[in-house]
Order: structure tokens, then sequence, then C-alpha cells
């Protein structure tokens, strides 16, 4: 009987030896290889959010420095109209001039013909009386000026002089130095 248990045993210990240890040796292995699946898929979830936070920080850079270039420009652009305001006033009103005479004598384009009728009272009479009134047409203008500057025509013109004084002179090179 003592063989036969030994016998048994031996057995025992082969199962264990071959069956077990295998089962333990191949749970490692899947083991191992989850781990690794996880860590693989752990890395490339912070890749592709470092990915996504670094386009999101170049876009918001691309956006702050094209607002900044904005701004700058906007200042160039204001500062400009402040050293310039006069000037600009003045060449804005004056370049309109044309278009506001060319509006107030549209009416007298669309005249086909012009009958007139003079009684010989008054200081002017007939064709006379005609273009006295169309000079009294164009001398609105100055007033409709003041109207719409808010200043007299000839105290802006009066300003002229002084606008180009503000500008910056180029240097002159002295004659007779070298």
């Amino acid at each position: 009987m003592k063989v036969q248990e030994a016998e048994i045993a031996r057995r025992e210990r082969e199962l264990i030896a071959t069956v077990l240890k295998q089962a333990e040796i191949e749970r490692q292995r899947i083991e191992t290889l989850a781990s690794a699946e996880r860590q693989r898929s752990i890395t490339e979830a912070e890749g592709r959010a470092s990915a996504i936070r670094a386009q999101g920080e170049a876009e918001a850079e691309i956006i702050f420095k094209k607002g900044e270039a904005e701004a700058k420009a906007m200042n160039v652009k204001a500062e400009a109209f402040q050293e310039y305001n006069q000037a600009a006033v003045l060449d804005k009103l004056i370049t309109g001039l044309p278009e506001v005479v060319r509006a107030l004598s549209e009416p007298l384009s669309k005249v086909d013909k012009v009958t007139i009728v003079s009684t010989g009272n008054g200081d002017a009479a007939g064709a006379y009386k005609l273009t006295g009134d169309i000079t009294k047409i164009a001398a609105q203008v100055p007033a409709l000026f003041e109207a719409l500057s808010g200043m007299q025509m000839s105290e802006l013109l009066s300003k002229v002089r002084l606008i180009g004084d503000k500008a910056p002179r180029p240097e002159q090179p002295l004659a007779g130095k070298s």
C-alpha cells in the first residue's frame, strides 16, 4: 500500500507541476498582456488629449495675435486721426463741396427752357436777374458748410496755415557747408 500511496502522491505532484503551474503561467501571461494593453490605451488617450490641447492653444494664440494686431492698427489710425483731425475734416468737407453744389443745382438741370418776363422794375431785370439768382444759390454753400461742420468756412480756412505748421518738415542741408 505504501507503494500505491507514493504513486498517488507522485501523480498528484506531477499534475500540480504540469496543469496548475501551466494555468498559473497562462494567468500571469494574460494579466501582463492586459496590463500592457491598458497602458497602451492610457498612453494613446494622453497623446490625443495633448494634441487637442496643443491645437487649441495654437488656435487661441492665433486669435490673440490677430486681435492684438487689429488693436494696434486701430491705435495707429486713432493717433493719425487725432494728429491730422483738422486736416481730415477740412479735406472731407472741401472735397464734398462739389457734390453739395451739384445737388443744389440739379433741379436747374431739369429745366428744359426758360422764359424771362421782365417788367423793367428793380436793379436787375431779365437775364441779369437769372444769373443773380444762381449766384445767390451758390452763395448759400458757405452757410450750408457752417451748418454741417459747426464752424465758419472762413475760420476753417484761416487754420489751414496752422495745420501745415504742425506737420514735421524735412531737414534741409545748409547751403555753402560741406
